[in-house]
């Protein structure tokens, strides 16, 4: 078999499990935004979320700023997740689902889609922390910034949480200051750079550490944007994690320094993941208490 005929098959198959949906997709024109009332994109990944998709939908559409393009991407989900989304097909602006590549992809393909003013990640799972937050955002005094992020609702379970209060700018050579659900780029921005596909799960770092490095304009606003469940793609492979973000800083900042601060954070990292082996969570919930108050 040739290698076009091969694409060609490959390509045929892909079409062939393409489902889509939303506003757009039934010939309504989109939103607008402007300076004052700019247009807002949401964007949700997701692949086999039936379990947690519902409550982001409606974190979405319950709040009270209104001028928003929800944009849905879904990875060919088998197990009912499509349903949901087929709810709220009257509200979505655009949803498709397909098999794709992997998250980061999937996120692309996402920015591809948006027409908004600015963008934000809100996936399956994670929500916004009230009802007036996009309302906030926009009345935040940040309108020459190119990025702007706040704090995030940390969920450890069912009795414990705490805000992950976003840090300094200038820190971010040491690892990620906040969430991406609590981020907002300009569309313009994502549109330029996208996601690398040449990392597992630390393309949302190496974005946001290429726009701090190419001179882009953060704003930190003192606003919880997001809730987010614990237990995420850098939460699990903690290491990989980290070595991914070291990977990320070192192509623009190779020093002696920044190799021996990762080298460091590395070796307290392998004996935090053996000490929270021995320790009841109740101990670490109390550490993690004491370090984010």
């Amino acid at each position: 078999m040739t290698k076009d005929r091969h694409n060609k098959q490959e390509l045929d198959g892909i079409l062939a499990t393409r489902i889509e949906g939303g506003l757009r997709h039934r010939g309504r024109i989109p939103k607008t935004g402007g300076a004052e009332h700019p247009l807002i994109t949401i964007i949700t990944v997701v692949r086999n979320g039936a379990s947690v998709i519902e409550q982001t939908i409606l974190s979405v559409f319950e709040q009270s700023y209104k001028n928003i393009e929800y944009i849905v991407i879904d990875g060919g989900s088998t197990d009912g997740t499509l349903d949901i989304i087929k709810k709220f097909d009257d509200q979505i602006a655009y949803w498709l689902s397909e098999p794709d590549k992997g998250i980061y992809y999937a996120m692309n393909k996402g920015i591809d889609l948006s027409t908004g003013d600015w963008i934000n990640f809100m996936n399956a799972g994670d929500c916004f922390y009230q009802a007036d937050t996009l309302q906030q955002v926009v009345n935040s005094h940040c309108s020459e910034a190119d990025l702007i992020y706040g704090h995030c609702q940390m969920i450890y379970g069912p009795d414990f949480s705490l805000i992950w209060k976003a840090k300094n700018i200038t820190d971010l050579w040491k690892g990620m200051t906040f969430r991406h659900q609590s981020l907002f780029t300009r569309a313009s921005v994502c549109k330029k750079l996208y996601f690398s596909l040449d990392y597992k799960i630390g393309a949302d770092f190496a974005f946001i550490f290429s726009c701090y490095q190419n001179k882009f304009k953060f704003c930190n606003i003192d606003l919880v944007v997001s809730s987010v469940s614990a237990g995420g793609l850098s939460d699990t492979n903690i290491i990989l994690a980290l070595k991914e973000t070291r990977r990320a800083v070192v192509q623009y900042n190779n020093t002696l320094k920044v190799n021996m601060y990762y080298r460091w954070f590395l070796f307290l990292t392998y004996v935090k993941i053996a000490v929270k082996k021995l320790l009841p969570s109740t101990i670490t919930n109390r550490a993690r208490s004491l370090k984010y108050r």
